[in-house]
């Protein structure tokens, strides 16, 4: 049983990795048609600065809910507690952000 688990989860992978590389390579001339030179800039231009705000959202904390997981392995109760302690802190940290980027860039445009 285990094999098939193995095996199944290879192929979703796969599958998932070539449109990971595929999918682009078709959409990107058809938006980049679409939108033009100068629209795709603006649209460059504001992810990369929504990238820094969900960057700072993050705070490396995937990385720290990995670490405490792990710690947490063989009592169901506390791995629970913990999981969702990591949740309400990722959500508190993004929601910071989500707030400083309203007050930022969002007020002063009209």
């Amino acid at each position: 049983m285990p094999k098939k688990s193995v095996t199944k989860n290879y192929v979703y992978n796969l599958i998932y990795q070539v449109l990971v590389l595929i999918l682009p390579l078709v959409t990107t001339p058809y938006i980049s048609r679409v939108l033009g030179a100068e629209n795709i800039g603006i649209y460059s231009y504001t992810t990369s600065i929504s990238a820094y705000f969900i960057l700072f959202g993050s705070l490396g904390i995937a990385l720290y809910g990995q670490r405490e997981i792990a710690y947490k392995q063989g009592n169901k109760k506390d791995y629970s507690k913990t999981f969702w302690e990591i949740v309400a802190l990722r959500f508190i940290t993004i929601f910071i952000s989500l707030i400083i980027f309203y007050f930022t860039f969002a007020t002063g445009r009209k």
